[in-house]
């Protein structure tokens, strides 16, 4: 054999990777990071949910409120404080902001829970 045709033999294979292999890699990579996106995303959100069905689970003996009442009440919290997705933006409430949501809540009450709910959540000893 030839000192040419020795070196060919030597020389490593080429290392280059198809297009066809980079796109699948691309395509594979990309939708890894879209199912953790959306996997947090609805996790964010459920465990939204959780929180606040368990605080007014909560409620619902504290306050006496009926289940119509219940869910009146869900899709308020759920307006103010928003579905748990955290993409969205979270703003600071000021202290009237807060309390007309307060407000909002105790009117889906018996007036006398109603007040005693105002009460206990401007004094800030309640759980909200």
């Amino acid at each position: 054999m030839s000192k040419h045709s020795r070196r060919k033999l030597a020389a490593p294979p080429s290392a280059k990777i198809s297009r066809s292999d980079e796109t699948k890699a691309f395509g594979f990579l990309l939708l890894f990071f879209v199912f953790l996106t959306l996997f947090w995303y609805f996790h964010s959100v459920y465990q939204q949910d959780l929180s606040v069905s368990k605080t007014i689970e909560e409620w619902k003996t504290i306050y006496h409120i009926t289940d119509s009442q219940a869910e009146r009440i869900k899709q308020i919290e759920l307006d103010f404080h928003g579905n748990g997705s955290p993409f969205a933006i979270k703003s600071n409430r000021t202290h009237d902001e807060k309390h007309r949501h307060h407000e909002e809540i105790s009117r889906q009450m018996p007036p006398e829970d109603g007040a005693r709910f105002m009460q206990v959540m401007e004094e800030g000893t309640g759980m909200h």
